[in-house]
């Protein structure tokens, strides 16, 4: 037990010496593992981070590809390792975005060596910054000019910007999602399947429904309902499937919706 206890304590103590020996962004931390296996790890002081990539490289300035993308990039300390390295001492760099759009290549690095003196894209620099869309290149424009596009793109649309390399970005288009179908409170199905009609003051009010079928034609039409609560024959209704009503309350329209009949009735 004591053994355990012990061995239990080194583990923790390695760990612990390991997070305090990684870099903090944008340096990082490799650690050659063998076999061609090489340990990135890094600590984050961005609570605002909200992308982050580890890209590799046979050169230390040019032709990086992206090999590990966080699904969780705000994580105040992280790491992988890359199994797969083609070849030893290969150069990495992490590349992460803010948010507001601000992005940022780390110098990159290989094992035995210190940051290599890369020409990062900065601000003063004459860059040009290549705006896609899907496959289609839509424009290109200085660096200095970016941020002014970046800016109208975050602030005044619902399109998402991605930076896919040093110079390059990619424009995602907002696709709106459609609004939850809620079902009605007075035409709706039972656990059993039958369809049920539910109008409280149908005695005092001129209520009319039409209801049609998936292909949009009409399928029935109760000019007056008479009854609080109404139960429809399954036999009126020719297969399964989604079929929408419009319900008139003293002849103005009351409801536009649609009920569900399973197939097992």
């Amino acid at each position: 037990m004591l053994k355990k206890t012990y061995a239990l304590l080194i583990w923790m103590m390695t760990l612990a010496a390991a997070a305090h020996a990684q870099d903090t962004l944008p340096n990082f931390t490799l650690r050659d593992l063998g076999q061609n296996r090489v340990s990135i790890s890094w600590v984050n002081p961005f609570e605002a981070c909200i992308q982050l990539n580890v890209q590799r490289s046979f050169d230390s300035g040019r032709n990086f590809r992206t090999i590990f993308s966080t699904p969780s990039p705000e994580l105040p300390q992280n790491g992988i390792v890359d199994a797969k390295a083609p070849a030893p001492k290969m150069y990495y760099r992490i590349f992460y975005v803010l948010q507001g759009g601000a992005y940022f290549f780390s110098p990159a690095k290989r094992i035995g060596e210190g940051f290599a003196n890369t020409n990062l894209l900065d601000s003063s620099a004459n860059n040009l910054v290549t705006i896609k869309k899907n496959d289609t290149v839509l424009t290109r424009i200085p660096f200095y000019q970016y941020k002014r596009f970046r800016d109208s793109i975050i602030y005044k649309t619902k399109d998402s910007l991605f930076a896919i390399g040093e110079d390059e970005i990619i424009i995602k288009p907002f696709i709106p999602q459609p609004p939850a179908w809620r079902p009605s409170i007075y035409l709706f199905t039972n656990r059993e399947g039958y369809v049920i009609m539910h109008l409280p003051d149908a005695p005092q009010k001129h209520y009319k429904v039409v209801i049609f079928d998936t292909d949009g034609k009409v399928l029935h039409t109760i000019n007056k309902v008479k009854e609080p609560q109404l139960t429809l024959d399954k036999s009126d209704f020719i297969h399964a499937g989604w079929f929408s009503f419009d319900l008139f309350e003293d002849g103005k329209l009351k409801e536009h919706n649609k009920f569900y009949i399973p197939k097992e009735f």
